[in-house]
């Protein structure tokens, strides 16, 4: 996927998502905000690994969109079981912890950046070939060099 034209709407984008998830948090609205900021997340991954203003569709499939899948659902049971055991003392907990926060140990930290960590190992030359860092690597020295 080709984002050369597209980076100026995204920083825009990630921009207004910023100020939407600062309002939704300062009004309460956690848990929508968590959601809102997987894709914050995922337009500053598909940034960060473009090769020359294109992402590679195998890394949007795996690890992004299972990446996002892992987090968005983690931040849905967190705010579900939030609310289901709001000041009550729940009767269970999960690996000992409250049943609220295991979703986000569970899915958030444990399979969502597990997954993401993976994906960037498994797929590392979708977005940065030993030869495309040594290219990198004379550029700089060029740089270097010049001055």
């Amino acid at each position: 996927m080709n984002i050369s034209n597209l980076k100026t709407p995204i920083m825009l984008l990630i921009s207004a998502l910023w100020i939407v998830l600062l309002v939704l948090a300062s009004t309460g609205h956690f848990v929508v905000g968590m959601v809102l900021s997987v894709p914050l997340m995922g337009l500053h991954f598909m940034l960060g690994v473009a090769k020359k203003g294109v992402v590679s569709k195998k890394f949007l499939i795996y690890p992004l969109l299972v990446w996002a899948i892992l987090f968005i659902v983690s931040f849905i049971l967190c705010g579900y079981y939030a609310d289901t055991f709001a000041g009550v003392l729940p009767s269970f907990t999960v690996f000992g912890m409250h049943p609220s926060f295991a979703p986000v140990i569970i899915g958030y930290w444990l399979g969502g950046l597990l997954t993401i960590s993976l994906g960037y190992y498994l797929l590392q030359d979708e977005w940065l070939s030993q030869k495309d860092w040594d290219e990198f690597c004379e550029e700089a020295k060029k740089i270097k060099e010049g001055k």
